[in-house]
């Protein structure tokens, strides 16, 4: 699929493939299907707002087992919300897992208000939602009303709308001052103690430790054509394969060695969200806070600079070196955007996107992000690299 008008670095993709060293590869709707990853934070969503030691509002969604939950998913995260968060640049699982929950809870608490003006105003007065005793007090006081899910979609409607030219952290920062200005609610900050639930909660749906198995990770393509794909790639002799992901490790190296595909990869270029953590930890002793996942550049430039000092990945000069030697190949805005401020190529690719959205709306978000190149699937590298493919 070829973009109109195609940028300087297009042509360097296409006319000047020999300059590029490197190929470097988010992994979810790139090459591992995101779908478990969805689930798990719809059961996380599910469990939170259902379920007796939470909130205790059984019937919210309609199911009331997991299998149910992820047969009728699009009543808890439905698609037209996963392609916003794509579009705005919002990557973490646990981020989103916890900005879907709060945004749930803010329509759930606004009907709260238009129902029972006084008993809200008794709650509001007392309500600390970073404080667990407190969720026994809002639980009970939920249970005496009939909350509907279309009219939190409202409230969501109505944040997507607030938050029209903000993305990344910008977007699920905004959670805290939409509180403030629709509920009077001080909510707690990212990484609270209701952070940490979402977060903890999720790692065990995801892990199995809630008693119910979710699907083994899926490739976007069958994966014999992966393998083909990566071999061509390799039999090249030109560039070494990178990753640079937002999941942890282990989530990354089971399943890759799981379907045969961990050995295509340059085992010192596997940049994952443990190195993000590390390097956070580091620059916090001596920098402050500061946020590495993507759209910050840091996972791209470890995979390309592997005994740098995370330091240098934070300064502007570092960031805008030409690295026009490197490839990052992604499905989101967030990966478009990593690229961009390492300095790198930018390839998206239309396999991590759901069906709500039409192709040429997919294409025109990459183009409207200055993507370098669009792809459907990467099936395509090899051709865009000017190789020739593999024999089987």
């Amino acid at each position: 699929m070829n973009q109109t008008n195609p940028s300087l670095k297009t042509q360097t993709i296409l006319d000047q493939a020999d300059r590029i060293k490197f190929l470097v590869f988010d992994l979810d709707g790139v090459i591992t299907s995101e779908q478990k990853y969805w689930n798990t934070a719809r059961l996380t969503v599910w469990e939170l707002i259902t379920q007796p030691e939470y909130l205790g509002l059984t019937d919210y969604f309609g199911p009331t087992q997991p299998q149910q939950v992820l047969t009728n998913g699009q009543q808890t995260i439905n698609n037209d919300f996963i392609y916003e968060l794509k579009r705005r640049a919002i990557n973490s699982n646990w981020d989103l897992t916890y900005f879907v929950f709060c945004l749930h809870l803010a329509g759930i608490l606004q009907q709260l208000q238009h129902q029972a003006p006084e008993k809200w105003s008794s709650l509001n007065a007392q309500l600390d939602l970073a404080n667990s005793e407190q969720w026994q007090l809002l639980s009970q006081c939920l249970q005496d009303f009939k909350f509907d899910p279309n009219v939190s979609e409202s409230t969501i409607a109505q944040f997507w709308q607030e938050t029209t030219d903000l993305k990344g952290s910008a977007v699920t920062d905004f959670v805290r001052p939409f509180y403030q200005k629709h509920l009077g609610i001080s909510l707690p900050e990212t990484h609270s103690d209701l952070w940490n639930l979402c977060y903890q909660n999720f790692q065990a749906w995801y892990e199995g430790r809630k008693g119910f198995t979710l699907p083994d990770d899926e490739t976007v393509l069958d994966v014999d054509q992966i393998k083909t794909i990566l071999q061509t790639l390799k039999d090249a002799d030109r560039f070494t394969l990178a990753i640079a992901t937002g999941r942890p490790r282990n989530e990354v190296i089971e399943p890759l060695t799981a379907l045969g595909l961990l050995p295509f990869f340059d085992p010192k270029r596997i940049v994952t969200y443990d190195e993000v953590l590390a390097a956070e930890e580091q620059l916090k002793a001596t920098s402050g806070p500061v946020k590495l996942g993507k759209p910050h550049p840091f996972v791209i430039l470890k995979a390309l600079h592997v005994d740098e000092d995370p330091q240098r990945f934070c300064t502007e000069a570092f960031q805008k070196q030409e690295r026009t030697y490197a490839v990052y190949i992604g499905d989101a805005a967030s990966d478009v955007v990593a690229a961009q401020r390492s300095g790198c190529i930018s390839v998206g690719v239309l396999t991590g996107f759901t069906a709500s959205r039409a192709k040429a709306e997919q294409v025109q978000m990459f183009t409207n992000l200055g993507c370098d190149r669009v792809i459907e699937s990467i099936q395509a590298l090899p051709q865009v690299l000017g190789i020739k493919p593999t024999c089987p």
